[in-house]
């Protein structure tokens, strides 16, 4: 499994700079409780990146119909989704898809943010099948490739989620072709050990072990560093 990619805030605030209405959002959910208070009072948090107190809200944010400014909230949604991945799988599916909807209406086809959520989306939708993930991240390739070009390392990730979606079919040759392409690009443990499991799978052992020892060294690294 890839990486999911966080997405700076560009059109938010500084994070400094930002003045503190949590009481006020709170204040008007406790007076309206409203999807769309709720909405914002999620959001607001979202933004902040506390996503373990926006979560109460989750539902009611999901079913709020879209405010201006959907190009923040977005970003908002999308953070929020990376941060519950792991926890909560299910809902940062929903997140994401939320995300998406809006980042579609509002940005450019070829939009670099609009292609990470579709590709973050591509990475949690692979145990379904593989068919909607497919589709995701190829078009999350095509826009990195055309947007950031094709050596830039979210073009290197968008090649190891397809890569994984091909291989849920059984195109073995077009997956390793993919796992290879986004290790040259960058050598991540999520690289190396798409790559390894691939030929692991296909009775290639000896060349897999080197890869995985390659991953271990670089988190071993990771975990030292301060």
């Amino acid at each position: 499994m890839t990486a999911s990619l966080l997405i700076a805030a560009a059109l938010l605030l500084p994070q400094q700079a930002q003045p503190d209405f949590e009481d006020l959002y709170a204040q008007a959910y406790r007076q309206r409780r409203t999807p769309q208070s709720a909405r914002d009072l999620a959001l607001y948090l979202a933004n902040r990146g506390e996503f373990a107190k926006a979560a109460p809200y989750l539902e009611q944010t999901l079913a709020a119909s879209p405010g201006d400014g959907g190009v923040p909230e977005a970003t908002a949604l999308h953070n929020w989704a990376v941060a519950v991945e792991e926890s909560d799988p299910e809902s940062a599916v929903r997140l994401y898809r939320e995300a998406l909807a809006i980042r579609e209406r509002e940005l450019a086809p070829l939009n670099a943010d609009l292609a990470t959520t579709r590709m973050n989306l591509a990475g949690l939708l692979l145990a379904d099948g593989g068919k909607q993930a497919e589709a995701l991240a190829r078009q999350a390739l095509t826009a990195f490739e055309k947007t950031l070009g094709p050596r830039h390392e979210r073009t290197g990730v968008a090649c190891g989620t397809l890569g994984a979606a091909v291989a849920t079919r059984g195109d073995i040759v077009l997956a390793e072709r993919l796992f290879r392409r986004a290790l040259s690009i960058k050598e991540t443990p999520e690289a190396l050990e798409n790559l390894a499991d691939l030929l692991a799978q296909t009775g290639r052992e000896a060349a897999a072990r080197p890869l995985l020892e390659r991953a271990e060294a670089i988190r071993a690294k990771r975990g030292k560093q301060p």
